[in-house]
């Protein structure tokens, strides 16, 4: 080889090495000491209910990464009454299945008095969420949003700030006494329990401070346990860019269904004048319900807030609940659909009773 080939080469080499370098520094450890246990929450103003927290704290905080960072966990159970766990919804988990938190499936329960620690890799760019995975329990609260930012985003510079949202449904009764109702011989069809109130951000009437000619990246997680829920901004639109972890080409949309565990991320540019706020409105689909209880209050809703001086408007009623057809939505990578196919099986599902009469 030539001295300057070799020159080359070496350099070559050497930046490479930088590289490295550079990207293995980005990636960040962090360590979090969470202490799960029982507080009072009264997030739709009916009464003081006990709800699963964090560090004696609920809402339960939002975990925050970068692609290729690692978190590590440690989880100890002070509910005194009940095992626990945590699963990370949307993660794919290869090789780390023992990290998946679903418990008498990949994971034994942390039993009250115990720990386990939690360690993640975030590989995967987008919006996801976690939530205990121990019977229905993370409807008495244990449930956050997780957020995996994408330096080599395709909408990287195209937004000025984010705003992280969450829609779920809340029940008065915990979740030991719904799933006693689900599964039950004076309930042979199935029908699911039904919530007494829906939730933006675990609370109602959320503001939300915007200013004039931005353009924010709303990330919209449904932590709910059943109820699917229509979402719209009064006087914006939205531009999905993302679903479930899979970056999309812009799709508009005026209105969404967002069904229990699934996530879009959006762009909402906003108005030039801070002459009015606008309300948000996310509303349950009343017809997955088998009854409607008394009382319910199936929307929820939230402000744009523009000028906090001036008032937080109503909402408009609809005459239709019209939501986007994700079926449209194009994924960016571009990977074709398979177009050959040798076998094709046929599954028919439908459910019935055990002997007891539950189903």
């Amino acid at each position: 080889m030539s001295p300057s080939r070799r020159i080359s080469s070496w350099l070559a080499v050497a930046a490479a090495l930088l590289n490295f370098g550079t990207a293995t520094t980005q990636a960040e450890t962090t360590v979090k000491d969470f202490r799960i246990g029982w507080v009072l929450a009264n997030p739709d103003g009916a009464f003081n209910k006990p709800t699963i927290g964090v560090n004696g704290e609920w809402p339960i905080p939002q975990l925050t990464a970068t692609v290729g960072d690692r978190m590590i966990i440690n989880v100890h159970n002070d509910l005194g009454n009940t095992s626990t766990s945590l699963h990370f919804h949307g993660f794919f988990q290869n090789g780390t299945n023992y990290m998946d938190g679903a418990v008498g499936v990949t994971q034994c329960a942390i039993a009250p008095g115990s720990s386990f620690t939690y360690d993640i890799h975030f590989d995967q760019p987008g919006t996801y969420w976690y939530h205990s995975h121990n019977g229905g329990q993370y409807m008495d609260g244990l449930r956050g949003a997780i957020v995996v930012h994408d330096p080599a985003g395709p909408y990287e510079g195209q937004y000025d700030e984010e705003i992280v949202l969450s829609v779920s449904d809340w029940y008065h009764e915990l979740s030991g006494a719904l799933i006693d109702q689900l599964i039950n011989v004076e309930n042979p069809t199935g029908a699911e329990p039904v919530p007494q109130a829906a939730l933006i951000n675990d609370t109602q009437n959320l503001q939300i401070p915007v200013q004039t000619d931005k353009t924010y990246l709303v990330r919209l997680v449904n932590i709910g346990g059943f109820a699917a829920q229509y979402v719209w901004f009064e006087g914006h639109s939205m531009r999905i860019v993302e679903v479930d972890g899979v970056w999309t080409e812009p799709a508009e949309a005026d209105m969404l269904y967002i069904t229990p565990a699934q996530r879009y991320s959006f762009l909402v540019t906003t108005r030039s004048d801070a002459s009015a706020n606008f309300a948000m409105v996310s509303a349950m689909d009343e017809e997955l319900f088998d009854v409607i209880p008394e009382g319910q209050n199936s929307n929820v809703t939230a402000w744009l807030v523009y000028d906090a001086a001036k008032p937080l408007p109503e909402p408009q009623p609809v005459d239709e609940l019209e939501a986007f057809d994700d079926f449209e939505l194009v994924p960016v990578d571009g990977l074709p659909i398979f177009d050959h196919v040798d076998h094709s099986f046929s599954l028919e599902v439908q459910m019935d009773n055990l002997r007891d009469g539950a189903n």
